[in-house]
């Protein structure tokens, strides 16, 4: 390359679209495209190794009789349960739309796994089986009153709590990081915090698939089909068996485990953005996904075709926690969420029509009305220094000389809302966490390249000392 810098270069050749380029023609070569980072290349890579390992197993199972081929059978239930899970993990995550890497979900997930499988599991059952009435009612008629009371404390109260454990650790970190801000650097609270019910929601997904890996994997199906195998119906028997229960198992599951976590998750979250009743919300949150756990697992005994009312009602409040999760970040956080038509991000409400005054009586011109404060321009109040806020502009607390360098680093983008051209945040678009104080009093921890909604009265700490206050302009 010539260094002469008074001579012309030459400007770069257009692109002919009618050709393919070879990013094209070899896609994965792209660096338009970050396959790893994509949820469905991950299920697509696990699906293909996992069918390589099932055929292995299979012919295993098939030409060992005589209970040879049991342990392999077992392995093969793991394999298949871990991949049914696996799909719809993957599928509700996609949805929902969520910005969130997929890892602190499965993270979610081994902790779940990681309580079940270690000795802790003991103190659950002391306390909720020993402690309190929990328990299975065994009996040849059993009643639905001590049946149920058993099954809201062994199994709702108790499982819940389980599965809540990850979920409950991200939202207490997120609440003493809005104390000490310096968390946000901190490994686990990227990975497991929970910034709303979105998170805390699709979380839950994880820890009930988890709870039902172990369940159904673990247990369920290979003692079940050892059972049947050692009653009389051999080993071909047994293994048909554990085959048929093991596909039940799993779908129930969807509205079982599953839509309990999607449940109490919602409202982990919810208590995260509206902390005056933070404890409030908790509580009904496990109280309802324990009572709907518990009627699943006890109207039975009255009628089996109870089951299917309750796992009705499963399913529509597990989709409706989903759907106004979804809702509220879009809402409460400016996300970008597309709907399909099923949720409905607030809008302005449209203003009726004026109605014309009579010919004969013309009233007069009305004065202009006052904008709506919400529609007021807005600045940002650093120590005096009066910084506009408008819709696109971008914002370098570097760049200010008024502020010494204290900025240094404090970057960010001013952002409409995706249906209310006057609302606007400020996207953190430094590395350093930002706490904001709302108006209720509440504090929020802003991470990198999320917003803060920006209204009059909104603090916003940059850290180092540095505080903005919005107001409004003019």
């Amino acid at each position: 390359m010539s260094k002469d810098p008074n001579k012309r270069m030459m400007p770069p050749v257009p692109r002919d679209h009618d050709d393919a380029s070879m990013s094209e023609l070899m896609p994965f070569r792209s660096s338009k495209i970050k396959m790893f980072k994509s949820p469905v290349v991950l299920f697509m890579i696990v699906a293909g190794l996992i069918s390589v390992l099932m055929y292995g197993l299979m012919i295993q199972v098939l030409t060992n009789p005589n209970g040879q081929g049991f342990p392999a059978f077992k392995l093969f239930v793991i394999v298949a349960v871990f991949s049914m899970l696996l799909m719809m993990q993957v599928g509700i995550y996609a949805y929902s739309r969520t910005d969130r890497p997929i890892w602190g979900h499965m993270a979610a997930y081994v902790i779940t796994i990681a309580q079940m499988i270690s000795p802790i599991i003991a103190l659950y059952f002391f306390v909720f089986r020993k402690l309190l009435p929990g328990g299975i009612i065994e009996g040849p008629n059993p009643q639905f009153i001590p049946q149920f009371i058993g099954m809201f404390f062994g199994a709702g109260l108790m499982e819940e709590l389980l599965k809540a454990v990850p979920m409950l650790i991200g939202a207490g970190l997120t609440l003493y990081a809005a104390k000490q801000p310096g968390l946000t650097k901190n490994f686990a609270f990227k990975l497991l915090n929970i910034r709303g019910p979105l998170d805390a929601v699709v979380m839950g997904v994880f820890t009930g698939a988890a709870f039902i890996m172990v369940e159904t994997a673990l247990e369920y199906v290979p003692d079940f089909a050892m059972k049947i195998g050692t009653q009389g119906g051999g080993y071909g028997g047994g293994i048909a068996a554990g085959m048929l229960l093991l596909l039940p198992r799993v779908m129930g599951g969807a509205v079982g485990h599953i839509a309990y976590s999607m449940i109490f998750g919602y409202f982990i979250g919810l208590a995260v953005l509206r902390r005056k009743k933070f404890w409030m919300l908790l509580g009904i949150g496990w109280g309802v996904s324990s009572l709907v756990h518990a009627l699943w697992n006890s109207v039975g005994v009255i009628n089996p075709m109870l089951q299917y009312g309750v796992a009705l009602v499963c399913a529509i409040f597990a989709g409706a926690a989903l759907l106004k999760a979804r809702q509220i970040d879009a809402a409460e956080l400016g996300r970008e969420n597309f709907t399909s038509g099923s949720i409905l991000v607030d809008r302005p409400t449209p203003q009726p029509a004026a109605v014309a005054a009579p010919a004969y009586n013309p009233a007069p011109a009305p004065a202009p009305a006052k904008r709506p404060s919400a529609e007021q321009p807005l600045a940002l109040d650093i120590d005096g220094m009066m910084l506009p806020l408008r819709g696109g502009a971008s914002l370098d607390l570097g760049a200010e000389p008024a502020l010494g360098g204290r900025g240094k680093g404090v970057v960010g983008q001013i952002v409409p809302h995706p249906s209310r051209a006057h609302v606007l945040g400020l996207r953190n678009g430094g590395t350093i966490a930002w706490t904001a104080r709302l108006r209720d009093g509440s504090q929020q921890v802003i991470e990198q390249n999320q917003n803060i909604r920006l209204a009059p009265g909104v603090q916003i700490d940059f850290g180092g000392g540095l505080t903005g206050r919005v107001v409004p302009l003019g």
